[in-house]
């Protein structure tokens, strides 16, 4: 099975094969299968880093990536409360702002080669890269394409096109 159609298929049937897995380990695993399909500008580092700001994830983070690789790389997880504390980074997670706090936050990230994951609503429509959401009981992403590029991130096609994509 290649790869694009084992994530169409991890996406489609995650419910089924974790219905006993909480929404956060759903997200927790698919924060690893989304990097699988991004091409970051600089991937020079020997780790890959997770940032998650306001943890609502528990340990789950750290239960999920515990000697697992993103990319050949071994992951790190690290937590923030504010977007002030944020360092080199591959991934931020988002959660618990307000609409005011998230434009605050994707405006300090701008040109940062950041990719943005969130589970917030309306994420993607105010220039998050990816958003989860779940659509009867399935997760499904939706991703702001125009925001991927203005960070330099490049997405395969194969992820696009199970996903819903925002241009502009």
């Amino acid at each position: 099975m290649s790869k694009p159609m084992f994530f169409l298929f991890f996406l489609l049937f995650t419910t089924s094969l974790f219905s006993y897995e909480s929404e956060n380990k759903i997200q927790a695993l698919i924060i690893g299968k989304i990097a699988k399909f991004i091409t970051w500008e600089d991937e020079s580092r020997d780790t890959f880093i997770i940032t998650m700001l306001h943890n609502s994830f528990g340990d789950t983070l750290e239960q999920v990536y515990k000697g697992k690789q993103i990319k050949g790389k071994n992951v790190e997880i690290r937590y923030i409360s504010d977007i002030k504390e944020i360092q080199k980074t591959d991934v931020l997670y988002v959660s618990n702002v307000t609409s005011i706090e998230l434009d605050e936050i994707l405006l300090k990230l701008k040109n940062t080669n950041v990719l943005t994951i969130s589970d917030l609503r309306g994420f993607a429509e105010k220039k998050g890269i990816v958003q989860i959401y779940f659509a009867s009981q399935k997760p499904k992403l939706k991703i702001n394409l125009t925001s991927a590029k203005e960070q330099n991130l490049q997405i395969k096609s194969s992820l696009l096109q199970i996903a819903d994509v925002i241009k502009g």
